[in-house]
C-alpha cells in the first residue's frame, strides 16, 4: 500500500511538472507572431489588446497560485521585450499599473526589479526613464516607509500619520459604493482591536462628505476618517498612487510599509506569521 501511495505522488508530481511545461509552452508560443523589436508596438492598440488578453488569463488561476503563474507569464513576454527598450517600458508601465489596481503586491514588487534585464545591459538613459516610471510605485512598495498625511478628520480632528504612536497602522482607501471594500472594513472592526493594538486610517471615495460620513456610521468604524472632494486627485490618492479600491497598506511603529494586503484573507494570514 505504501509503495502504491508513494508512485501515485510521483506520478501526480511528473504530471505537474509536465502541465506546468506544457502551459509555458504555450505562452511563450503565444508571442511568435509579434516583432518586438518594432517600436511602433508601444502605439498599436493590436498589441495593448494582445497583451491585456495574455495577462488576464492568469486571473482564472487558484489564489494560491495566481501570483507564481503572473510572474512566469511577465518574465515570458518580458524576457522578449527587452528586444527594444521602449517595448519593455510600455509593458511594464502597463504591467505595474494593472498590478498595482489589483492590488498584487507580490508581483508589482517582482517588476519593480526590472525583470530580465542584468546589470550593464542597459544605457544609463534607458535606466533613467525606467527609474522614472517605477519611481511612484517605488515610495509605496513594501519595505518602504510610508509617505507623511497630515489633515483633519471629517469629524474634525487634526491628524498627523508620523506623529501617530500606534504600533501599526492601517491606511485603508475605499469607495462607498463599493461592498468589497465594507466588507473588508467590517472584518477590520470585528476582529482587530482599533483601540490599542491597531489605529485605522480611511480614505473615501464618495459623491460628498455627508455620504462618507453616514456610510462609517453604520459600519461604527472607530480611527481616523477623511474625504477630499478631488476624489482620485486627492492628495491622499496621490502620493499613496492609488488607482482602485480597495488598496490597504499595513505600517509598523516606525511608519514603514509591512504588509499590503489583497483582501481580509490576505491580512489575516500575514497576522498569523507576524504574531
Amino acid at each position: 500500500m505504501k509503495k502504491l501511495v508513494i508512485s501515485i505522488i510521483l506520478l501526480s508530481c511528473l504530471f505537474s511538472t509536465f502541465f506546468a511545461n506544457a502551459q509555458t509552452e504555450k505562452m511563450v508560443e503565444y508571442w511568435d507572431d509579434v516583432d518586438f523589436s518594432d517600436t511602433a508596438l508601444v502605439s498599436s492598440q493590436a498589441f495593448r489588446d494582445k497583451l491585456i488578453g495574455y495577462l488576464y488569463q492568469f486571473t482564472n488561476a487558484e489564489e494560491k497560485s495566481f501570483d507564481s503563474l503572473t510572474i512566469n507569464g511577465l518574465d515570458i513576454v518580458l524576457k522578449r521585450a527587452k528586444a527594444n527598450m521602449r517595448v519593455y517600458e510600455f509593458v511594464l508601465e502597463l504591467a505595474l499599473n494593472g498590478y498595482t489596481g489589483m492590488g498584487r503586491s507580490m508581483v508589482t514588487d517582482y517588476l519593480l526589479n526590472y525583470p530580465q534585464l542584468a546589470e550593464g545591459e542597459i544605457t544609463m538613459e534607458e535606466g533613467l526613464r525606467l527609474d522614472s516610471i517605477t519611481e511612484p510605485y517605488q515610495k509605496v512598495r513594501v519595505g518602504a516607509k510610508a509617505p507623511d498625511y497630515s489633515d483633519v478628520t471629517m469629524d474634525g480632528k487634526p491628524y498627523r500619520l508620523y506623529d501617530s504612536e500606534a504600533k501599526n497602522i492601517i491606511v485603508f482607501f475605499w469607495s462607498t459604493d463599493c461592498e468589497y471594500c465594507h466588507d473588508f472594513l467590517v472584518q477590520i472592526r470585528k476582529n482587530l482591536d482599533l483601540e490599542s493594538d491597531f489605529e485605522l486610517v480611511t480614505f473615501a471615495l464618495a459623491d460628498n462628505e455627508q455620504e462618507a460620513n453616514s456610510t462609517l456610521k453604520k459600519m461604527r468604524l472607530p480611527g481616523y476618517h477623511f474625504y477630499d472632494d478631488s476624489r482620485w486627485e486627492g492628495k491622499a490618492f496621490m502620493v499613496y498612487h492609488v488607482t482602485s479600491t480597495p488598496t490597504v497598506f499595513v505600517l509598523d511603529e516606525n511608519k514603514m510599509i509591512v504588509c499590503k494586503p489583497y483582501d481580509w484573507k490576505d491580512l489575516k494570514e500575514w497576522l498569523r506569521l507576524n504574531k
